[in-house]
């Protein structure tokens, strides 16, 4: 058993999966392979069989727009979807052959090597798909994990190579506070799945900050980037906040614009990188060029080669324990509920992605507080609304043990206490706000670490180590050195 999408309760987005994304392909399913050598493949005959046996429900380009789909109590299958690209020719072959229940016949009554035909067509049909994807984004090679789609980008910022550079050197370099002590990297470091292991982030004044750092994985699919700001959606805007925001103050450039411009320009390497980056601006050195570069790099940050990934892929059955296992099928279950705040690819319920029929955002009161008091109202304080008191945003699980402590505010220190208090159903009573999701349930110790140990397996160590992420200076240029003369040390 293993997942392909994490699909929301109802959703029929993935071939031959249950409500909560699991395969119902038998495992030795997965294991097959297309036997047709390339030269045995026949494109045209592929397409014949396709159009007779499987257009009328899925589209000549497989998209699942056709009257008949939409007349369907499930519509069939989106076959140029992203999804398609986790699964593999043997759950395409098995699902073929063998139909989805009510939803879909069977074929078997085909030769084998028609039916082997049609899955290198659904093939092509998610190339194409891909290809027309790829050319309203540009040239940039993103490298995306299996099964992951392709992100939103401004068309005002596309993605380049040199922009993503430019941003990486940026989000390292501790020029950009004013007292040149910070740096982007300094609450969200890369070993931790960049967030900083506080419970409340620390400012460049040493300010304490209400809320604590979120991790950046895979923020080129979050619709919005901070814990309750619903207005915050472009990572090109967000940047603005650190650099400039006052309260709390966190880099404290507030009014240092033209300072931090001189310092970038003083240097050779910026000079080269940015004329790069921007090769069409006379004088790129810019605040718009800036917080543009630091979001490609941030685009770039991508996980998905976790273990359970892996298992998920079908790429390595033993990737995971038989306890993760056995903490997956917990997680996934109606009696806890787990998914519904943190379903998806990206294993939270607030994303977008190119051509998504509609951005999900949410935003959950999860029972912490009886109230919550100023900084630390949520949702509420922008909607000023009673009903969105104590309301955040759920962030991604993918990498959750190494981003302890949890919640908004730090205040729950280990994944086996965030699984306490879930068990609890919260611990600020009867909250009107309270998710309906968050309910009480009873676990016995080895079910409390059976889900502990699948959410362990949400690490993706490669993430954390890519040197593609890396700090890029040497050490002598991420510590400050010398500052112009009269300025200070602090921006208080």
């Amino acid at each position: 058993m293993k997942l392909i999408a994490w699909l929301f309760l109802g959703m029929a987005a993935a071939w031959a999966h249950d409500a909560h994304g699991r395969s119902t392909a038998p495992p030795e399913a997965l294991r097959l392979t297309n036997p047709l050598a390339p030269g045995q493949r026949d494109a045209a005959l592929a397409a014949r069989l396709y159009e007779q046996h499987c257009g009328g429900c899925h589209g000549v380009d497989g998209r699942s727009m056709t009257p008949l789909a939409g007349k369907l109590k499930v519509r069939p299958t989106n076959l140029a979807n992203y999804l398609m690209e986790s699964m593999k020719d043997g759950e395409i072959y098995w699902v073929v052959t063998h139909g989805i229940g009510a939803s879909m016949p069977a074929f078997h009554q085909l030769p084998d090597d028609q039916r082997w035909q049609l899955v290198g067509h659904v093939r092509a049909l998610r190339a194409q798909q891909r290809a027309i994807e790829k050319a309203r984004l540009g040239s940039y090679d993103w490298k995306l994990p299996p099964g992951f789609p392709l992100p939103n980008v401004p068309p005002d910022n596309p993605m380049t190579a040199a922009k993503v550079t430019l941003g990486r050197h940026l989000f390292y370099d501790q020029r950009l506070s004013l007292n040149q002590t910070q740096s982007c990297a300094s609450c969200h470091k890369q070993e931790l799945a960049f967030t900083d292991g506080r419970p409340r982030g620390i400012g460049s004044t040493k300010e304490k900050h209400p809320r604590g750092s979120m991790s950046l994985a895979n923020m080129a699919y979050t619709p919005i980037l901070t814990w309750a700001n619903p207005n915050l959606r472009r990572l090109e805007t967000q940047a603005l906040a650190p650099l400039f925001g006052d309260h709390p103050v966190e880099l404290g450039m507030a009014g240092k614009e033209d300072l931090m411009a001189e310092r970038l320009k003083a240097d050779a390497r910026y000079r080269k990188m940015f004329a790069e980056a921007f090769p069409e601006q006379p004088e790129p050195f810019n605040l718009a060029n800036i917080t543009k570069a630091i979001a490609s790099f941030e685009r770039t940050l991508l996980s998905g080669d976790s273990p359970f990934d892996r298992y998920r892929n079908g790429d390595d059955a033993n990737a995971i324990t038989p306890a993760a296992k056995r903490g997956e099928a917990l997680f996934f279950s109606e009696r806890l509920e787990c998914f519904h705040c943190h379903g998806g690819f990206n294993l939270t319920g607030s994303v977008d992605y190119l051509d998504k029929g509609f951005v999900e955002v949410e935003f959950h009161n999860t029972g912490l507080y009886r109230h919550y008091e100023t900084p630390n109202t949520g949702l509420e304080e922008f909607t000023h609304d009673e009903e969105d008191n104590g309301k955040f945003r759920a962030p991604t699980l993918r990498n959750i043990a190494v981003t302890a402590p949890y919640m908004h505010d730090g205040s729950v220190a280990t994944l086996e206490a965030a699984v306490d208090h879930y068990a609890k159903g919260g611990r600020g009573g009867d909250h009107p706000a309270k998710s309906e999701f968050i309910k009480s349930f009873d676990l016995t110790a080895q079910e409390k670490r059976d889900l502990v140990e699948f959410l362990r397996s949400l690490t993706d160590q490669t993430f954390l180590r890519n040197p593609q992420f890396g700090n890029p200076w040497p050490p002598a240029k991420t510590t400050a050195t010398q500052r112009p003369t009269g300025q200070k040390g602090s921006t208080r």
